[in-house]
């Protein structure tokens, strides 16, 4: 019997559902091989084919004329195509930890150790959200919290679980790059800083808090 083989319509399928990663190995060359293609393909959706290479990521995005705007009235031509990738809401703790993970691996990438990736012990990231929890002695409602974050950002594919014998540890994923500009981390904060002055007297931070920032992905994935 054959082997299975990806095709174009593998990749294209998989693309809509998230990202590829070098990793997939197959998925990643039929991309790279057919590339233009898959680009021409996703055009027509009105969606933009990102493609890094050297990080070894792929994702899909809305372009950005691709806005579902009221049309001025006697306009003439092209409707707005509808949106394909939602934005998709983040509460309190997931955006602290998107933040505080993409601050991380900016750091990482000014460093000179030479490591191609960011990896955080999940005792780390505890450590440096702990503050956020608005909790005190209260151990283990703090570690589920955290927990909860970190999984959120699984889904959405901002962190990777790596598998080791005695510590949990998290690789922070290069796509994080693209999904959360430098120049966004700025704005973010100063409206956890405005919620935290506000939310300072609830007792749950994290189920009281309106979406604090948003990431794009598929609406099947909704």
């Amino acid at each position: 019997m054959n082997p299975s083989v990806i095709t174009i319509r593998h990749v294209i399928v998989q693309l809509v559902r998230g990202p590829i990663y070098q990793e997939e190995t197959e998925s990643w060359t039929r991309l790279l091989r057919d590339r233009q293609q898959v680009e021409s393909h996703f055009q027509l959706m009105g969606l933009d084919l990102v493609v890094d290479e050297d990080a070894g990521y792929a994702f899909l995005r809305n372009e950005d004329s691709n806005e579902e705007e009221e049309l001025p009235e006697g306009h003439e031509g092209e409707a707005p195509l509808p949106r394909l990738m939602r934005r998709t809401p983040l509460s309190f703790l997931p955006t602290v930890l998107l933040t505080e993970l993409r601050e991380r691996l900016l750091r990482h990438d000014q460093s000179t150790d030479g490591t191609d990736y960011l990896y955080l012990e999940f005792k780390d990231i505890l450590e440096f959200m702990r503050p956020y929890c608005g909790e005190s002695g209260n151990e283990q409602k703090i570690e589920k919290k955290i927990k909860a974050a970190v999984s959120r950002l699984l889904e959405l594919s901002a962190l990777r679980y790596v598998s080791n014998r005695n510590e949990v540890i998290y690789r922070v994923e290069p796509i994080l790059r693209a999904k959360l500009p430098v120049d966004q981390i700025e704005a973010i904060r100063n409206r956890l800083k405005a919620h935290l002055e506000q939310e300072d007297a609830s007792e749950d931070r994290d189920e009281a808090t309106p979406a604090e920032s948003e990431i794009e992905e598929t609406e099947e994935d909704a």
